[in-house]
């Protein structure tokens, strides 16, 4: 069976993470005097003389960049390791463009595990108005407040299972009326985009169904834990 990657499974993840140094082209490899030979010689702009002392001081440490901080959470087998998968080893604008369901920062769904972006940079979306990324050099991997970070797009990562919220309407509460609304989906009354899909998808199968309605009443009556 395929180990399932959720976005629960992308949240916990990067949470562990912060704290973490940032080296540029990495995917939570262990710093050491090879690896930072090695990225020196790959990305020169990058590796600078005046920086080697702190990158020396950070020998033993698991570094990342903000790409590949979403890929070691991909890469990381059921075992915890990292096994490189070309068809994921993506920048952050690539990221970006792999996105199926996406829009401006402006139009973004409370659903915690979605990827935020700007030109070159990327994080992940952890819900209540914060990110964790790995903002850069002087940074590390560090959470920051979703509204005062220049953030232009989010996007829905195609190898991450979402449970929807279940809010479809957008209005901040769970209530009867979503449940209607999904139903109203199921049987092609409502139409729906692909935001309100992936709201409405609580059970996480990549589909709206009845059970997906049940499930959004039963939170609202309290008898479904989050």
């Amino acid at each position: 069976m395929k180990y399932m990657k959720t976005s629960e499974g992308l949240i916990e993840f990067v949470k562990s993470k912060i704290g973490c140094p940032y080296w540029y082209g990495t995917f939570g490899n262990i710093a050491s005097e090879s690896l930072l030979k090695y990225k020196s010689q790959q990305y020169p702009k990058h590796y600078t003389e005046n920086r080697e002392a702190t990158y020396r001081s950070q020998f033993g440490k698991q570094v990342f960049d903000c790409s590949g901080l979403v890929k070691a959470y991909l890469w990381t087998d059921e075992n915890g390791k990292i096994v490189y998968n070309s068809a994921q080893d993506l920048s952050a604008n690539g990221f970006y463009k792999n996105c199926p369901v996406s829009g401006t920062i402006s139009t973004m769904p409370d659903l915690p595990g979605l990827l935020v972006f700007m030109p070159g940079h990327m994080g992940v979306y952890i819900g209540n108005g914060e990110v964790v990324e790995a903002r850069g050099f002087s940074y590390g991997v560090v959470k920051t407040e979703l509204l005062k970070r220049p953030w232009k797009n989010w996007g829905v990562c195609p190898w991450i299972q979402y449970k929807g919220t279940g809010d479809i309407d957008v209005d901040n509460k769970l209530t009867a009326k979503d449940a209607r609304l999904a139903l109203r989906i199921v049987a092609g009354l409502e139409k729906a985009d692909a935001v309100k899909k992936l709201l409405a998808d609580i059970d996480g199968d990549g589909k709206v169904t009845a059970k997906d309605a049940r499930m959004i009443l039963q939170k609202v009556a309290g008898l479904l834990e989050e």
